[in-house]
């Protein structure tokens, strides 16, 4: 697969996460401004307890699905996609029914109280959406419609935001839970509209092998979802629990910490979101190992010529960012970025290289790779939460990372039988390089605007890459 059209497709879908992360941190400013610290930590808790249940409900079929589908043949896909529509139905009344039955149980062991039960309710319906938002896009994703997800993304985060803004002002904490509900409804809605357009109901009926091999995909990827979801929440958990019964003080401390992974997110949301549109289906598709390690190897190298000049921006003026995104009283959150950012850059290897597995390998070698990073990571926030809070947060992120990078290079390796290409590492090992000498350099510094200068150089060195590698491209007749 040719580099530019990679770059083009990851820019067109990062363009579209932009306007999406651009609507979260608007809506992230209004609740830091009228709540403070607190809404925001309240904000990541209800959004991760639904991110828990959808993860748990959802089966892992946003993935199953793709590689599914994406790996049928023609004969046998409309029945594939019969299938998914099914079962995506059912594992949507599945999320619907959990958000009853746990709102009350996981309220109290939350907060140790009811006071934030109504919240949690309202925020939890949102898990249905989350789950039939997966399978719509899933069949968006397998038949290449990377365009109209980008604009179900744009449409459905500008709507959601707008229409949620008037109850955090007027409610409070309940507007907040309304914002996060209205938000998944609104892309649900949308993605719906595209799946319907792109991908009709062809009549065909889903054999029982069908659902009984998206169910078995579904359980090696769940038990490492699970294990993910679950460190997330006990992140949270522990925060809180580090201030002993003042609640106002550890919703504070998880808003610091919300606040800079939320900055900090905004690239693997960028680059997450074109891997998962785009690369996962064509690897899946991939006609051999070969084929696959070149395509992941291209995206690799196009993650990190995207995600460069966001990183050093981040690592050079973050306390702009903190400043600019949220409200005075945030500063606690700037010493976060650091780890968030080199765990990113980590992570720019290792996710590429995940998806390429999840693709390709085994249900068992899926299970295990996937289960290793999240087994780590509660093990780490176990470890470091209770004595550091957020700061244990954000260095067991980066631990994570480091540690996940290195165990995808090795299952790599033994599902293809080779490393990565010498340029792939010289390509990572350059762009570490430059962060290192860019902080050193604006460290050195006097002023707060100095990161503008190697910030900017990156976009310009990045771009004059990019330009080159597509009109290279274009002359040898690349698509």
């Amino acid at each position: 697969m040719p580099f530019a059209r990679i770059l083009r497709s990851s820019a067109l879908m990062g363009g579209a996460q932009v306007v999406t992360m651009a609507s979260a941190f608007l809506r992230s400013k209004l609740i830091a401004v009228l709540v403070g610290p607190s809404g925001i930590g309240l904000m990541g808790v209800l959004g991760t307890f639904n991110a828990q249940l959808s993860t748990i409900a959802g089966w892992g079929l946003g993935t199953s699905a793709v590689r599914t589908i994406a790996g049928a043949s023609e004969l046998d896909r409309d029945r594939k996609i019969s299938a998914v529509r099914k079962l995506g139905r059912q594992l949507a009344w599945a999320g619907f029914i959990g958000v009853l039955l746990l709102v009350v149980p996981v309220g109290y062991m939350t907060f140790k109280t009811q006071e934030y039960a109504l919240e949690l309710l309202i925020a939890g319906l949102a898990v249905p959406c989350i789950i039939a938002t997966s399978m719509w896009s899933a069949l968006l994703q397998a038949g290449g419609h990377v365009g109209s997800i980008a604009r179900c993304q744009i449409q459905s985060s500008i709507i959601g935001m707008l229409a949620g803004l008037p109850f955090v002002y007027f409610f409070g904490s309940v507007g907040i839970a309304i914002s996060i509900l209205l938000v998944a409804a609104t892309t649900a809605f949308f993605t719906w509209r595209a799946a319907s357009r792109m991908s009709p109901r062809s009549g065909a009926s889903a054999l029982a092998s069908d659902t009984q091999e998206l169910v078995q995909l579904g359980v090696a990827l769940q038990f490492s979802a699970i294990l993910a979801a679950l460190s997330s929440y006990l992140a949270r958990v522990l925060i809180l629990r580090s201030h002993g019964d003042d609640l106002a003080a550890g919703l504070a401390e998880a808003g610091y910490c919300q606040a800079a992974f939320a900055i900090t997110g905004s690239v693997p949301g960028v680059i997450f979101s074109a891997t998962n549109s785009d690369f996962f289906p064509r690897v899946a598709a991939a006609k051999d190992e070969q084929q696959a390690q070149q395509i992941t190897e291209i995206q690799i190298k196009a993650s990190l010529l995207l995600a460069l000049p966001i990183l050093m921006g981040l690592f050079t003026m973050g306390h702009l960012a903190v400043r600019l995104l949220y409200a005075q009283g945030f500063e606690p959150a700037v010493p976060l970025l650091d780890w968030f950012v080199w765990a990113i850059f980590f992570f720019l290897m290792g996710w590429p290289l995940g998806f390429w597995l999840t693709a390709r390998g085994s249900k068992r070698t899926v299970a295990v790779f996937q289960s290793l990073s999240s087994i780590l990571m509660i093990a780490l926030g176990l470890i470091l939460i209770p004595f550091y809070g957020a700061k244990g947060v954000a260095a067991g992120y980066l631990g994570c990372g480091v540690i996940y990078c290195v165990v995808v290079l090795v299952f790599a390796r033994r599902l293809s039988g080779n490393w990565l290409s010498r340029g792939t590492f010289i390509w990572f090992g350059i762009a570490a390089v430059t962060l290192v000498l860019s902080r050193w350099a604006v460290s050195a510094a006097t002023g707060q605007y100095w990161g503008v200068i190697p910030t900017g150089l990156s976009i310009v060195i990045c771009a004059i890459i990019y330009f080159k590698v597509a009109s290279k491209e274009s002359l040898s007749g690349g698509t």
